[in-house]
């Protein structure tokens, strides 16, 4: 018998009472073939999964990305984007400058809400910052009459400056260790410019070569513009004054590195371009 004249399983009436879930045997799907051979529709997407574990809200996941969707809002002749609970709010402040009572009622009740915990908040931390400051200042003063090496808190308590007028509290210095670390590098590159351009210094002023003069004047403006550029993005508390500056034509000065370095980068730009 051939394989054409074998008898097929799938072919053969059904033996039940077609109805609910008992499909004719002709439409049932069969063996080996895809219930949809022609794949997903084109653009369509897997659905985004919801993290509703320990920890996260599902609900409070969509109401924020609903609150922060973009949407197009008509201002007079034109058109502008928004997020969408900025554009509620808007809503809201344009009906309560026309009068509406209860959006007048509920847009100061907001703000007053929100003005009341952002001042709250900032009196915290500037009362946590009062006591940091005040605890380690006292703990370093303390070693340094003793004659031993003072602790280095991160941040340290001289790179945290507040201002009792507005409750505000400023960090200019490293918060973290890496970042501390990463400074750490920096500033000793700067000690390394300033090594540099005693070391050129001096061999300029002692050479009588005008070829090895004009070399070591380079070397020296080169390093002394890498310590004005290192210097110029420091703090207060860690910024340090160049020793054997050099004041002649081409040299950086203190606080215009930067500048000066952009605007030779475009002017090299503009003569590469020509």
């Amino acid at each position: 018998m051939s394989a054409a004249d074998k008898p097929v399983k799938d072919a053969l009436p059904a033996t039940y009472e077609v109805g609910y879930k008992r499909p004719p045997a002709q439409h049932r799907f069969q063996k080996g073939r895809s219930g949809n051979p022609s794949g997903r529709p084109k653009g369509a997407t897997n659905k985004p999964k919801i993290e509703t574990g320990y920890g996260l809200k599902a609900a409070e996941q969509f109401l924020r990305e609903e609150a922060y969707r973009p949407v197009t809002v008509r201002e007079g002749e034109r058109t502008i984007e928004l997020p969408a609970i900025q554009a509620v709010f808007r809503s809201m402040g344009v009906s309560a400058m026309k009068g509406n009572r209860f959006a007048q009622k509920t847009m100061a009740e907001l703000v007053t809400r929100i003005e009341g915990d952002d001042h709250q908040a900032r009196m915290e931390l500037f009362g946590s910052a009062i006591e940091y400051k005040h605890e380690w200042s006292q703990e370093i003063m303390q070693c340094e009459k003793a004659g031993k090496e003072p602790p280095q808190p991160i941040p340290h308590p001289d790179d945290i400056i507040l201002d009792p007028s507005n409750g505000g509290v400023r960090f200019e210095g490293p918060q973290t260790k890496e970042q501390r670390d990463r400074l750490d590098e920096v500033l000793q590159r700067r000690d390394e410019a300033q090594d540099e351009v005693t070391y050129f210094a001096q061999k300029y002023k002692r050479s009588r070569s005008e070829k090895l003069r004009a070399f070591y004047l380079d070397e020296w403006h080169w390093e002394q513009r890498m310590f004005d550029i290192i210097n110029d993005i420091m703090p207060s508390r860690y910024k340090a004054k160049l020793e054997n500056r050099s004041y002649r034509e081409g040299a950086s000065r203190s606080g215009k590195a930067l500048d000066e370095l952009r605007a030779d980068r475009e002017l090299r730009d503009q003569y590469v371009g020509e």
